[in-house]
């Protein structure tokens, strides 16, 4: 996974000179480490200087700041999301029961553009408030890229800290405009990336989890099959009870001609029609073991056009009629 490797992290100039100047204005611990950093040193520095900065902020604030479990905890949340907009409605929901130690996330839409609003309620605004608050912006970007196996590009980039100078060199990371001295922290980016399904697996956090939100300098998401994306895409349509979408839908969503996707799909050794039966037989499958719908709403909710077709269907595919199989499962069960 990119964010356990030694290399996937490209520590930016001066950041490290950054953190521990920081430290020392504070009065805080800076350690031995001057010198020039490795990547997992980094991660270490940043992890330190980035705990000891929050701990100090938060006694000006009258409330602990959020706990790592508590992150833990809201990642896992959202892996339970269809989609990035669900995703970030839901980051939004869980920092509001943890009021006022986790901030306030808001989403906004401008047009076309989609505006992610990070409110750290600070009562004092400090150099050291907008490192910490920087590390949860830029944790925010990350996290979402993640659950999605995609980068999320920004167009612009928004501070609550009224200093640049303060917030150097941390802006280069997000590879867009900044703006300081703005009523909250955030980003803008196309709303059309909303609809991003989520395809990351439970079995896949406890890997990112390790470092997070400390390991995100400089790293990107660890590479997404395609053949998993498209799989995504096809398995939120079916959580929604949506139409499927077509190969070329697909491909104009990821931004790729439909030619391409294809030939992808073929390296991998997969079609797009037959990622699109095993979605459906597995849909079919899991509403066959843990519902009682019957036949017919299951068939409606697949989308197909009769209870005959669908139980032909599920026939084809696991050889098996769908009554026979749901007796089966419960036996087992």
């Amino acid at each position: 996974m990119a964010f356990r490797s030694a290399h996937a992290v490209r520590v930016p100039h001066g950041l490290g000179t950054r953190l521990l100047d920081e430290l020392d204005r504070n009065s805080l611990p800076a350690g031995e480490a001057r010198q020039p950093l490795s990547a997992d040193d980094f991660v270490k520095l940043f992890r330190d200087a980035i705990e000891q900065l929050e701990a100090q902020v938060a006694k000006g604030e009258s409330h602990p700041p959020m706990r790592k479990q508590e992150v833990d905890l809201m990642c896992r949340c959202l892996l339970s999301c269809s989609s990035l907009v669900e995703a970030i409605e839901c980051a939004a929901q869980f920092c509001a029961m943890l009021h006022p130690r986790a901030g306030k996330l808001s989403l906004e839409l401008q047009g076309a553009r989609a505006v992610f609003h990070m409110d750290s309620l600070r009562h004092k605004r400090s150099s050291a408030a907008c490192l910490v608050d920087l590390t949860g912006l830029f944790c925010y970007l990350q996290l979402f890229a993640w659950l999605t196996g995609q980068t999320l590009p920004v167009d612009s980039v928004f501070l609550a800290h009224p200093k640049r100078e303060d917030a150097m060199p941390f802006l280069g990371l997000f590879d867009a405009p900044v703006a300081v001295g703005k009523p909250t922290y955030g980003f803008s980016f196309e709303a059309s990336l909303l609809t991003r399904p989520v395809i990351r697996q439970p079995a896949e956090l406890a890997a990112f989890l390790v470092d997070f939100p400390f390991r995100l300098i400089g790293a990107a998401p660890s590479v997404v099959s395609v053949t998993q994306q498209v799989r995504a895409f096809l398995q939120a349509a079916l959580a929604h009870e949506s139409e499927l979408p077509t190969l070329g839908a697909i491909a104009a969503a990821l931004g790729i001609s439909e030619p391409t996707l294809r030939r992808h799909l073929a390296a991998e050794g997969v079609s797009y029609q037959q990622l699109r039966k095993l979605c459906l037989c597995e849909s079919a499958q899991r509403c066959l073991r843990e519902t009682d719908w019957t036949i017919s709403r299951i068939a409606g909710h697949l989308g197909f056009s009769s209870e005959a077709a669908f139980r032909r269907a599920f026939q084809d595919w696991t050889g098996q009629a769908p009554s026979r199989y749901r007796t089966l499962a419960a036996a087992i069960v």
